[in-house]
C-alpha cells in the first residue's frame, strides 16, 4: 500500500474511532442522567385514578385531561413524563403553556425567550421538584432532557422520541392546539391538560372543548377526566369548587 493511501486509510480509521468515542460519550452522558432505579426512590404512589390516568397515557399517543384545580392532572402528567424517561421509552420531555396572565399584567418581562417564559412554567418544574427534587429536576434540564418551548415559536420543529407536555389547554385557540398536536413526531406522544372552569380567555376563543370533541373517536388517543371528588390538595377545595360551580350556573356564568 502506498504511503498516501495508508494516509488516508490512517485519516478514516481515526474518524471512523472518534465517531464512535462520540456516540458512546452521547450514550454514557444518557445514562449519567435519570435512571429507573433513581425515579423509583420518590416513593410517591399515585391514587386509583391517578393509575389510571398514568397507564392510559403510556397505552396512548394523545392524552387530553380534564379536571378542576386540585386533581393533579399536571402532576401525573409531569410523573408520568419522568417514568417514561427514566425507562428510555423517551429521550426528552418538551414543556409548553399558552403565555396568559390570569386578569391582571405584569408588563414586559427581562431577559432572553427562556427568562420570560420561566414564571408561566413554574407549575411544571414545582411538580418536578416534588417527584426527583430540585438538583434532578436542574441536571435534567442542563442537559436538554427537560426543555421549554414557547408555543409561539413551536412552528416548523417535529419531536421525535419525545412526551409533550401542555398545561392551560383552555386558554389555547384551535390554531394553538392544531399547531402544537402537529409538532408530534416518531415514536412521541402528548399530553394536554385544562379546567373549563379557569379561562383566561373569554370562552369563544378557547379551542379546548372543540379539540377534544374533533378528536374524540380517533385511535390511540385518551379523553381523560377528572372531578371534584378526585381533589386532593386540599379538602376545602371540594367544597369551594362545588359553590363556584353553584355560582356560575345561578348566574349565567359560563367563561
Amino acid at each position: 500500500m502506498s504511503r498516501n493511501k495508508q494516509a488516508l486509510k490512517g485519516e478514516m480509521d481515526s474518524a471512523v474511532d472518534n465517531f464512535k468515542n462520540l456516540k458512546n460519550n452521547k450514550r454514557n452522558k444518557k445514562k449519567s442522567q435519570l435512571s429507573e432505579q433513581e425515579f423509583r426512590k420518590c416513593g410517591i404512589e399515585l391514587t386509583p385514578k391517578q393509575n389510571d390516568l398514568f397507564n392510559g397515557i403510556k397505552r396512548n399517543t394523545l392524552t387530553a385531561v380534564q379536571g378542576p384545580a386540585g386533581t393533579a392532572k399536571t402532576f401525573v402528567a409531569c410523573y408520568t413524563a419522568l417514568a417514561l424517561l427514566a425507562t428510555k421509552k423517551v429521550d426528552k420531555i418538551i414543556l409548553t403553556k399558552p403565555i396568559k396572565e390570569s386578569g391582571e399584567t405584569l408588563g414586559a418581562l427581562p431577559g432572553d425567550i427562556g427568562e420570560k417564559v420561566e414564571p408561566f412554567m413554574q407549575s411544571y418544574l414545582t411538580n418536578f421538584n416534588k417527584i426527583i427534587g430540585g438538583e434532578t429536576t436542574a441536571m435534567l434540564l442542563a442537559s436538554n432532557e427537560i426543555e421549554i418551548q414557547p408555543l409561539a415559536y413551536m412552528r416548523g420543529n417535529s419531536y421525535d422520541n419525545c412526551v409533550m407536555l401542555l398545561d392551560e389547554a383552555q386558554n389555547c385557540t384551535m390554531k394553538q392546539l392544531m399547531l402544537w398536536a402537529t409538532r408530534l413526531g416518531n415514536d412521541s406522544k402528548a399530553i394536554l391538560m385544562g379546567d373549563t372552569s379557569q379561562y383566561d380567555v373569554r370562552k369563544r376563543d378557547s379551542g379546548f372543548s372543540s379539540f377534544i370533541k374533533m378528536v374524540d373517536d380517533m385511535d390511540n388517543l385518551l379523553n381523560f377526566g377528572f372531578s371534584n371528588e378526585d381533589i386532593v390538595r386540599n379538602k376545602f377545595l371540594i367544597a369551594l369548587t362545588d359553590r363556584y360551580d353553584k355560582y356560575r350556573s345561578e348566574n349565567g356564568i359560563d367563561d
